[in-house]
């Protein structure tokens, strides 16, 4: 297994691995973005290969540039591994590509956000000397009306089931 930048040839089983995670996304969804953001400076594409050409994990760090309140850092926006190759290493190396990365971009910090219910991932981070810093809420809003209905549908159906367990527990 070998860590590398991540190619057109590689979003076939990119898109997978993310859906396996639970993303909701096409193939197409997936090449839109990797051609947007591929040859961007601020962005950091790897994957995990196996000697089948197979990719069995990825990564992408986005460089975020400094605000008044805090220093340069990057953010991990992305970590697969394919679920039978958990446990071997590969987010490990994966993480320290991404690491080597943020280093060359003389970053402060790097920042991971995931999920409260993914708690073998949590232990992960922990693991590869990562600190929790804090536990926040992510409030979104769809703000381009020319998405079509089926994008907007999943959020819509999320915002309505947050509004509910929000007014039980008021």
């Amino acid at each position: 297994m070998y860590i590398r930048k991540m190619q057109e040839r590689d979003l076939s089983d990119v898109c997978k691995l993310a859906i396996q995670l639970g993303y909701q996304v096409t193939l197409t969804d997936v090449a839109t973005r990797f051609k947007e953001i591929q040859s961007l400076d601020g962005y950091a594409l790897f994957v995990a290969q196996v000697d089948t050409n197979k990719v069995i994990g990825y990564v992408q760090i986005n460089y975020e540039t400094k605000t008044l309140l805090a220093g340069s850092k990057a953010d991990i926006a992305a970590l697969v591994v394919d679920e039978g190759h958990r446990g071997q290493r590969v987010g490990s190396k994966l993480v320290a590509a991404a690491e080597e990365w943020a280093k060359q971009q003389n970053v402060e910090m790097i920042r991971v956000r995931s999920n409260v219910k993914r708690t073998d991932a949590h232990r992960f981070y922990l693991r590869e000397g990562y600190e929790l810093s804090k536990i926040s809420n992510i409030f979104v809003k769809s703000v381009n009306l020319s998405i079509t209905e089926e994008k907007i549908d999943m959020p819509t159906k999320k915002r309505a089931a947050s509004i509910k367990t929000l007014e039980r527990s008021t």
